[in-house]
């Protein structure tokens, strides 16, 4: 491992983060266990002393890791030989704590999710497959099933709990971890180029870089001169010596890949099959390359150059992922380039130009939006001769424009021109146009009349705020001098701009993914998830006010009959409509969940045991009167739902009981009948007396 500066905490760290993980994780299981001294039953019998001489000598093997790790070296293959000790450690505490009966196979779940995380999608693939060989193990020496067992049921529904756990193991990694590499870059260029923003130390961290992420042997940057109209490879290189890489100079406007790719601002892969058939210039005939990807590099608003990774001799060679995270990163690229390239052609606003790059670190980090518009604000007040400013951003449901941010302007003015949605796209000069609108008198410049609207202001500049070639909104300074802003002013703040619009998308993405998280896909309603978050606010609210809390939990009847009958996606519209009519017929004040499969709840704050269960009435009724489609096929001849009701005070302490309590009620609902809502009874809904759960919905 190459030395980073740090001594030895780099290796000792995610060791001694391993160690802890083992152990916690082994303690986590012997805690589950200890469940079956309170007579909860776990299934199957449990070798408490195997167990424990199991869980003992896997403890030592966690130990041994951690000191000796240096000593093992291990990596690579045995790396994965450390993760298969790992799983069929799990296999044996499971096999011990009886096998295939045993509910702790639940353990399995967790696995592949863990194996993604140290070893991306193939990681969670591998660990699926060892969790399937350990539990085949499992069944082949479990020896203990009753006869009344239904044996075939169990393992069919543990092997397929383990395959599925892996699939969604497999997408969650997908899902988040895939930018992972493009982020890693990002971060490490954005320092370098914090540390160091001359051209050769963001070239060379560039180059470096995406060779080691893409594997490429051969990596450049052509940057676009414009007197000479031509495209010229830069240094340092990766691949290519000194003299090679000076003598690669090409034309930009003669036809060839990488010219076109320079003036269509498209970005290209030539395969290695493809690049037996074509000559890519200039590195043809003199340098042979197998294959290749090109993407332009595009900042403030025009083209600066290409990046290119070539492979002379990689057996594998690029594919159509590589383009597309080389695409992805190109914005970032751009604006690093470009940012050099500003501060080699301006020694004297070196300074300006170092908080610049500060500046991009901060807004980077930064994943509030909130928080982003505060910054920019900041950073335009302290790096420009403005008395006014603000941020406007496009509400891309409407089209028009918002002022997020302001400073400088009365109170008068704001409450008149900036409160409320006010601007078109297409009446704003600077999107309309897609270019920098820079006046040094507004009161004499006609190209946008919206200028005139505050009769204070002077010199305005005005920046689209941009991410690529998608444009968010503007930034707009305004000053009552003349002359307050330049050409040089107009560049860096196209520079600040589009990071503020990188981030202004990170941003975004952020919230969406923060939205997704909380949200059910399919009917838009809060998930489980968000529920406990909730309901703890509530239930503490509850109890400082001294008010009540009622809580429904509703379930479709009969919900398997109808997806059995006429298919999943209608049953999938089924729940949308439900959730829909929900949503209509609480207040504004409750929140409505879906708890899972065709279950939803309901949290109605300051509402009596009383009104709430009228309140379940009336929903039932109006679920029993829609018309669902198909719904005469049902037993009844129509679609309906059960409701249990449960309160705080009255029937629960905190937000766990009132959630059971309230599920007791609906397995009452749905065990005397179905299509009715039932309060929460301890004499009828206590633990005693808690009645089966219907084996069909």
């Amino acid at each position: 491992m190459h030395d980073t500066g740090y001594g030895e905490r780099e290796v000792y760290n995610p060791r001694r983060r391993e160690f802890l993980f083992r152990i916690l994780f082994a303690l986590s299981f012997l805690a589950v266990v200890q469940l079956h001294h309170f007579n909860i039953d776990l299934g199957g019998e449990i070798d408490f002393t195997s167990l424990y001489i199991l869980i003992g000598a896997y403890f030592i093997y966690a130990l041994v890791l951690l000191l000796f790790h240096a000593t093992f070296s291990l990596n690579g293959p045995l790396g994965w030989a450390v993760a298969c000790v790992d799983v069929f450690s799990l296999c044996a505490a499971i096999f011990f704590c009886g096998g295939v009966e045993s509910y702790l196979f639940l353990s399995f779940g967790i696995l592949p999710l863990i194996g993604g995380i140290f070893g991306d999608y193939k990681g969670a693939l591998y660990t699926g497959l060892l969790c399937l060989i350990g539990f085949t193990g499992i069944v082949i020496f479990d020896a203990q099933q009753s006869a009344t067992y239904n044996y075939a049921q169990g393992i069919a529904l543990r092997y397929a709990f383990i395959i599925g756990a892996t699939v969604l193991g497999v997408f969650i990694i997908d899902l988040v971890l895939k930018d992972r590499n493009r982020l890693k870059i990002f971060y490490e260029i954005s320092q370098s180029s914090s540390k160091s923003p001359a051209l050769y130390n963001v070239l060379k961290e560039i180059t470096q870089r995406m060779a080691e992420i893409l594997k490429a042997e051969v990596a450049l940057v052509f940057l676009h001169n414009e007197e000479a109209e031509t495209l010229e490879a830069q240094q340092p290189s990766l691949g290519l010596d000194f003299i090679s890489t000076s003598r690669l100079r090409l034309d930009a406007a003669a036809p060839g890949v990488l010219s076109n790719c320079f003036r269509n601002v498209k970005p290209v892969l030539v395969s290695r099959r493809l690049s037996r058939e074509v000559e890519v210039l200039p590195f043809a005939p003199d340098y042979n390359v197998f294959d290749l990807i090109a993407c332009p590099l595009v900042a403030r608003g025009k083209s600066i150059g290409l990046i290119v990774l070539a492979n002379k001799l990689n057996r594998w060679g690029f594919n159509r992922r590589d383009l597309t995270l080389t695409e992805l990163l190109a914005p970032h690229i751009s604006v690093f380039l470009d940012n050099a390239l500003l501060y080699r052609g301006s020694e004297e606003k070196v300074a300006q130009l170092t908080s610049l790059i500060r500046v991009v670190d901060a807004i980077n980090t930064v994943s509030n939006l909130n928080q982003l518009y505060n910054l920019a604000l900041d950073v335009i007040r302290g790096l420009f001769a403005v008395e006014k400013a603000l941020i406007n951003i496009i509400d891309s449901k409407t089209g028009l424009m918002e002022t997020v941010r302001s400073f400088g302007y009365s109170e008068e003015y704001t409450d008149r021109h900036l409160t409320q949605p006010f601007e078109s796209v297409n009446e704003c000069f600077v999107l309309s146009h897609d270019r920098t609108f820079l006046s040094m008198d507004v009161t004499k410049d006609a190209r946008c009349p919206n200028m005139l609207v505050d009769p204070e202001t002077t010199s305005v500049l005005c920046v689209p705020i941009r991410s690529g070639k998608k444009i968010y909104g503007i930034m707009h300074m305004a000053s009552r001098y003349q002359n307050a802003f330049d050409e040089e002013d107009a560049t860096l703040a196209n520079a600040i701009c589009e990071q503020i619009g990188m981030a202004v998308e990170s941003a975004q993405l952020f919230e969406e993914v923060s939205r997704l998280a909380i949200t059910d896909e399919l009917t838009g309603l809060y998930n489980i998830r968000h529920l406990k978050r909730v309901l703890g606010e509530e239930v503490k609210r509850s109890v400082r006010y001294n008010r009540p809390l009622s809580f429904f939990m509703l379930d479709i009847d009969w919900f398997k009959i109808y997806n059995d009958q006429h298919g999943h996606p209608r049953g999938d519209e089924i729940l949308r409509i439900l959730s829909g009519l929900l949503q209509q017929n609480t207040r504004d004040v409750d929140t409505v969940f879906r708890y899972g499969g065709e279950e939803f709840s309901v949290i109605i704050p300051e509402v009596s045991k009383d009104e709430a269960y009228a309140m379940a009435e009336r929903i039932r009724r109006v679920i029993q009167e829609y018309v669902f489609p198909y719904e005469e096929d049902q037993p009844g001849g129509n679609l309906t739902v059960s409701i249990g009701v449960a309160n705080l005070p009255d029937d629960a302490d905190e937000g766990d009981e009132l959630v059971e309590n309230a599920d007791r009620a609906l397995y009452r609902a749905k065990h005397s009948g179905r299509n009715r809502a039932c309060m929460f009874n301890p004499s009828e809904d206590g633990r005693g007396a808690q009645p089966r759960r219907p084996t069909s919905n």
